[in-house]
């Protein structure tokens, strides 16, 4: 799959399942709880609201491809403000005949704002949940390639004393370990800039033949050691080679988990390898610079200090 859009589209498909689910149901809820809109009784506009929906969805999903958090705020946001509609709707009548268009001009205001800072909130969750982590978990991922299974194996498997445009891996010492360094697209906290760094770990050959491997990965994450085991299966169906990742992890935590889910993290990134080896230019979100809503809203409101870092938009 060459074109990025649609790539995009397929990738993040449980994304914007989700989110669409989100605002739906909401709506639904909303409909139930408080009967249906004055305004959106009528199923042409509903017909429009929904594709209004659908649409800032589908913008997120295309122009800021690399999160998915701040793509599932905003559909939490719309799917409320569609379930309270009927109450908001209702409150100008309570006031005078003659502040009717005044209250209905601060409802408007109220909503709009408030739902601006609903969203900005609950993107802060994140650095909550991080913060909590539970047992092992193990996460699967599966790919289909047209690349024949020993070459797909020989670029998806860890090699040691090995170089690529990505990662670079060192020799195995005496306890089975060789080193690993490889590029990761961040972006810097202090410019907001996307930027490359450089992430560290080691890794273990466990076990390995012609079409499967099994390797133990050490690494720190803030200070804290972590061990995650990767289970690489490359197999032929039909015309088709088949590259499944399995991966244990010691230690997760649920934005961790439903983030890898959604995005199909694991996928995308064997999808990249595969793209990269073969000299083509990646389509995966992986390779794409670090962009988000939010970096792009505080570059709106950098815009009026009196030195704001250069200017950054979405990943295109």
């Amino acid at each position: 799959m060459n074109n990025k859009y649609l790539y995009r589209i397929v990738r993040l498909r449980r994304l914007i399942i989700a989110c669409l689910l989100a605002i739906f149901a909401q709506w639904a809820i909303g409909w139930w709880l408080f009967g249906p809109s004055v305004l959106l009784q009528d199923p042409p506009i509903q017909a429009g609201v929904a594709l209004f929906c659908i649409a800032v969805i589908m913008a997120l999903v295309l122009t800021y491809p690399r999160v998915w958090w701040e793509t599932l705020t905003t559909a939490m946001v719309l799917g409320l403000v569609l379930m309270l509609f009927p109450l908001f709707e209702a409150l100008p009548a309570t006031a005078p005949d003659h502040n009717r268009g005044q209250a209905t001009a601060w409802l408007i205001f109220g909503v709009v704002f408030g739902g601006i800072f609903l969203w900005l909130g609950l993107n802060w969750l994140p650095n909550t949940f991080e913060k909590y982590s539970f047992g092992s978990k193990r996460m699967h991922s599966r790919i289909r390639t047209d690349i024949p299974p020993n070459e797909a194996f020989k670029i998806l498997k860890s090699t040691p004393n090995s170089t690529n445009d990505r990662t670079k891996s060192g020799p195995v010492g005496e306890n089975g370990l060789f080193h690993v360094n490889t590029k990761i697209n961040t972006v810097n906290a202090e410019t907001l800039e996307p930027e490359v760094e450089m992430m560290s770990y080691y890794c273990r050959i466990e076990q390995e033949d012609d079409l499967n491997q099994v390797i133990s990965v050490y690494h720190e994450i803030d200070g804290e050691s972590r061990v995650e085991v990767e289970y690489l299966s490359v197999r032929r169906a039909g015309r088709m080679t088949i590259c499944e990742k399995r991966t244990v992890f010691d230690r997760a935590n649920i934005h961790a988990e439903v983030g890898f889910w959604l995005t199909d993290f694991a996928g995308d990134h064997m999808h990249g390898q595969l793209m990269r080896a073969q000299g083509r230019k990646s389509v995966a979100l992986v390779d794409l610079p670090h962009t988000s809503p939010l970096v792009g809203l505080a570059r709106f409101f950098e815009q009026f200090n009196d030195d704001p870092p250069s200017r950054s938009g979405g990943s295109a």
